[in-house]
């Protein structure tokens, strides 16, 4: 076999090879994980305790309505038309059993009123994740068949369209119907890479048809799984932000000769606030062999707040996300139904003997089926904000250090960054208008959505935790961060050089280093036909993204651009 050939055949299936599978148990599950989970290729299991409480919660609601209980979403209607029949006593007896196949499918169609743009994949498959997850706790009462029809879904990276207006605020009605609509093969799927009809997409998987029955319809479409995965998903991009920020906080630094004193264990040790260490840390693990470690006559004895209180305000937005993953986690875990399916609870309460309660148990003294409002995340919802308002924190600080960084009293560069056989120009003289800007959007996305809503079912629905919009704004926040940080770190080899560089002239040098080695040491052919792809590839990226050069800028102010330079490449690598 030719080498070329050889080597062609190892890239295609490398990524392959890190495909994983994930068991689920509704117990362990994590935000960390969950996002892994989401890249595509990645499958998952559900573990023999997990379909065991499968079995058991499905068959709960069942045997309460054979004992002639009405069972919300189960015999009786949704809303306002809770007093309507929709099935008999025996439910999984004909005609009851084609009554409630009817009424869930008629349900999908109607309840289908989510508005575009789309989630994109990684969102909709965590929303079925985390609904297969919870089933696996045994709180929803879904079939088996769904909960394979779900795992179907995800393990061969087939995404129902899920629309990403619409919600109306307790929970995700209109828009995780779509996911059901799917899973019957009457809506649009993304699946590899294109909108397809999802009926196409199962006749090419061979998949067997799949028809909600029981307490499958009222799961699917009434919870918040899509809001706790836009959450995962706008957390992680604050994670990713946050990451980023001692980097640039210490470039900052840098430009300024500033003061490391409020960085230093033993004066962050004095504070004790949380996460106080592990920020500073962060920080100063990006000023080794720094300048800024040597006296210096000219520094100041303590620098605007913008920079010494960098530290706290990182630490503080680092807590805010523990906090938010922390209840993230016990989400995902748990479960936003109502109806709530539990056969495993404790009677261990001062009134678990309570005439009342054997109405809402089911068969066994630990199975309870009953009404709830599980699916209220007023809890997440404002951590979420808390989140949001402490990114806004390091949002500003970052704004006012990039309007200070042009000021030649404070750095001792030149006024506005204008280089010396630049006579006249006006250099970042405008800077601040675009920060300015910028901030003014960060702060908008600040502002309290909790509670906000129009009642619905009659008056019956009317309270509100817009767990969605919270989740939407944090994105946002991120967003309108990571803009002001492409402002920051702009322009500055002009101490030593006097010229700007650009990252792609690096990075071509680079790859013909690596063409040449692979020509001489391995194979001819390979080199010249990975050297095509690449010019081809490099080709077709260029006629793309070339108006979009403007925004990818970046500019360092340092008086030490080699070391800076080196460490934000390390950073990129991982």
């Amino acid at each position: 076999m030719k080498k070329p050939l050889v080597i062609s055949i190892l890239l295609a299936i490398a990524p392959l090879s890190f495909a994983a599978t994930h068991n689920l148990d509704g117990r362990t599950l994590t935000v960390d994980e969950l996002w892994a989970i989401s890249a595509p290729g990645e499958k998952v299991a559900v573990t023999p305790e997990g379909w065991a409480r499968i079995k058991a919660s499905y068959k709960a609601p069942i045997d309460a309505a054979t004992d002639g209980r009405d069972i919300y979403g189960l015999t009786v209607n949704y809303g306002a038309l809770k007093d309507q029949k929709v099935a008999g006593a025996s439910v999984e007896a004909e005609p009851n059993r084609s009554a409630s196949i009817k009424f869930n499918e008629r349900q999908m169609r109607i309840q289908a009123a989510g508005l575009e743009p789309y989630f994109d994949d990684r969102i909709s498959k965590m929303a079925m994740v985390i609904r297969l997850n919870q089933m696996a706790a045994g709180y929803t009462g879904m079939s088996e068949a769904a909960a394979k029809a779900f795992q179907e879904y995800i393990n061969n990276d087939v995404c129902p369209l899920i629309p990403s207006r619409g919600s109306e605020g307790a929970n995700d009605l209109s828009m995780a119907t779509h996911i059901g609509l799917a899973l019957m093969g009457e809506w649009d799927v993304s699946y590899q890479g294109k909108r397809v009809p999802a009926a196409q997409v199962r006749k090419e998987l061979k998949l067997q048809s799949y028809h909600p029955f029981g307490m499958d319809g009222i799961s699917i479409l009434s919870n918040s799984n899509v809001a706790e995965a836009q959450s995962i998903a706008a957390v992680k991009k604050a994670e990713h932000y946050l990451a980023l920020s001692p980097v640039v906080i210490a470039s900052s630094l840098e430009a300024l000769n500033g003061n490391v004193s409020p960085y230093l264990w033993h004066t962050v040790e004095t504070k004790g606030w949380p996460q106080g260490h592990e920020a500073a840390e962060a920080v100063l693990a990006n000023l080794k062999g720094s300048y800024l470690w040597k006296k210096d006559a000219k520094r100041y004895l303590q620098d605007p707040l913008s920079f010494r209180s960098a530290g706290y305000i990182l630490a503080a937005a680092m807590e805010e996300l523990n906090q938010t993953k922390g209840l993230l986690n016990t989400a995902i875990n748990h479960t936003t139904d109502n109806p709530i399916v539990n056969t495993e609870a404790k009677n261990d309460r001062w009134y678990s003997n309570a005439e009342v309660l054997d109405e809402m148990r089911a068969g066994k003294p630990t199975v309870y089926v009953n009404s709830c409002s599980n699916f209220d995340n007023t809890q997440l919802a404002l951590q979420m904000e808390s989140l949001t308002k402490a990114l806004g924190q390091v949002m500003h600080i970052s704004a006012w250090r990039t309007t200070q960084l042009v000021d030649d009293h404070r750095t001792g560069l030149p006024t506005y960054l204008v280089a010396k056989e630049n006579k006249g120009g006006d250099g970042f003289a405008n800077i601040a208008q675009s920060m300015s800007g910028l901030y003014a959007d960060g702060m908008a996305l600040t502002n309290s959505v909790i509670g906000y809503g129009v009642p619905t079912s009659i008056g019956i629905e009317e309270a509100f935790s817009n767990l969605n919009a919270t989740a939407d704004r944090l994105s946002k926040m991120a967003d309108v961060g990571y803009e002001i940080y492409a402002n920051i770190v702009v322009h500055q080899i002009y101490n030593k050089t006097g010229k700007d560089y650009s990252i792609s002239y690096i990075l071509i040098g680079f790859n013909l280093i690596v063409y040449l080695a692979v020509f001489v040491l391995i194979s001819r052919d390979s080199a010249m036909l990975s050297l095509l792809v690449y010019i081809i590839a490099t080709a077709i990226i260029d006629h793309f993204t070339d108006h979009f050069e403007a925004i990818k800028q970046i500019t360092i102010i340092t008086k030490d651009p080699d070391r800076i330079i080196r460490q934000i490449k390390e950073d990129l690598n991982t």
